[in-house]
């Protein structure tokens, strides 16, 4: 039997422009990196609206790179979710690997996540490859 070999979760902030933001997810985001992710995220936002104001209505998130997610994962994408829809911005799910989707679509929150997509967002989802793209409440 094989066993598996957790691997670092590391959050990069990318360049954005005023009314967008852009992080890729790399490794586990799991219970042992849940804080982690949560204060980058955050600290990416507060930095955005300290440099910006209150401009942000685009959070890319590139899942390109997750190797792994659990159940304090998936909590922790929901929190952001609630602070980045609370403040108007929308949120996009790049690149999702078929496990992260899988989760979604099981715990029934790729409709809570992608539920309220408007047209606009739709097609630019289409032109730009997004597994899924919407605001999140």
């Amino acid at each position: 039997m094989t066993s598996y070999v957790p691997v670092e979760l590391s959050v990069h902030v990318q360049a954005g422009d005023a009314h967008s933001l852009h992080l890729a997810i790399r490794g586990d985001l799991d219970y042992d990196s849940i804080d982690a992710f949560t204060h980058t995220v955050n600290s990416a936002l507060d930095a955005h609206a300290e440099q910006h104001g209150p401009a942000l209505r685009h959070v890319h998130l590139d899942w390109a790179g997750l190797t792994a997610i659990d159940s304090g994962g998936l909590s922790a994408l929901i929190g952001v979710g609630r602070r980045t829809h609370s403040a108007g911005v929308t949120v996009h799910l790049h690149r999702q690997p078929g496990h992260l989707t899988r989760l979604l679509e099981i715990t029934g929150v790729d409709g809570y996540l992608t539920g309220h997509t408007d047209a606009g967002d739709r097609a630019t989802a289409d032109a730009g490859g997004d597994a899924a793209s919407a605001p999140v409440p």
